[in-house]
């Protein structure tokens, strides 16, 4: 009898052992079959083409320069619109031309030669960097005149201090008129003359003409269908090409997409087990892959080739 009773503890303890590994492997056991894979929710998205480009900027701008010698008032509103024959700024005029007739100091005004938007800050290139030259200069000399350090210079007037006759005060952008840009590719981006591009420049879409394809910078000369916003604060810029239309549709990463035999598809993480699923692919653009036989919220496998 007491060999017996020594027996049962033995024996319900090797039982309970065994049910307590169970759980442990019951509740762990998404983590041991997932666990060496990255798993991601299908969702609705868009597939997009789009690419950076460097641009350089060319507007229709005229430096202003002041009438006389003098205390100068210009407009607090950097960029603010102004009509032709609008007054941009008010000068007081000084200096040896009026020292010895006090009764011409007279308030001098400078008027708007056409309409536009007036800035206080330029940085030289104005009557370089034009769309005609674009179209007719040889572009490496053209564009070597920009230094990549050059920025516009604040020429914001000290209301203390006078301004010398025909020093510049700021420049007028004709804002109706398109904006022009050069802008920069290489082997992975070609353009073709006459072809429309669409490009993002800060929070807006624009689309343009592509008025001339040179090799020497390999890039493009493109006509903006308008004046495009914030191009006339940095002479060089980036803008986003929209190279082609996105898709939308169920997104999957692209490194999710897998052959299996003569089928391409996807590896689902189901509730215990990894099944593969055909699908058609639609549109890839190297990270995110549109596609067809899939639904949003099912989970794929998006390192499959760790798949064994």
């Amino acid at each position: 009898m007491s060999k017996t009773s020594k027996k049962r503890p033995s024996f319900l303890l090797v039982i309970g052992i065994f049910f307590f590994i169970v759980l442990i492997v019951w509740n762990y056991r998404t983590h041991i079959i997932f666990g060496q894979y990255d798993i991601e929710v299908v969702q609705q998205g868009l597939v997009k083409h789009e690419k950076n480009i460097e641009v350089v900027f060319a507007n229709t701008e005229a430096i202003l320069t002041a009438p006389a010698e003098g205390q100068v008032v210009l407009p607090r509103e950097e960029g603010r619109r102004f009509a032709r024959g609008e007054i941009i700024a008010r000068i007081t005029p000084s200096g040896v031309d009026y020292n010895d007739n006090s009764d011409t100091k007279e308030e001098i005004t400078l008027k708007a030669p056409n309409s536009g938007l007036f800035f206080t800050s330029y940085d030289n290139m104005e009557q370089i960097i034009t769309p005609e030259n674009l179209m007719n200069m040889e572009l490496d000399g053209l564009l070597a005149q920009i230094s990549e350090s050059v920025t516009s210079i604040d020429t914001r007037i000290d209301p203390d201090a006078p301004v010398s006759k025909h020093s510049p005060l700021g420049k007028l952008v004709n804002n109706l008129y398109p904006t022009w840009m050069f802008m920069y590719l290489d082997n992975s981006a070609k353009m073709v003359k006459d072809d429309t591009v669409r490009i993002i420049v800060g929070d807006y879409e624009y689309s343009g003409k592509v008025m001339k394809v040179v090799q020497q910078p390999e890039g493009a000369i493109v006509r903006s269908s308008q004046y495009i916003l914030g191009s006339t604060d940095e002479r060089r810029g980036e803008v986003t090409w929209i190279v082609k239309p996105p898709t939308r549709g169920v997104v999957v990463p692209s490194s999710s997409l897998a052959i299996q035999g003569e089928e391409q598809g996807v590896y689902l993480a189901e509730e215990s087990a990894i099944r593969f699923r055909a699908v058609k692919v639609l549109d890839d653009n190297g990270e995110f892959a549109c596609v067809q036989g899939i639904s949003e919220g099912e989970k794929v496998i998006s390192n499959p080739k760790q798949k064994t």
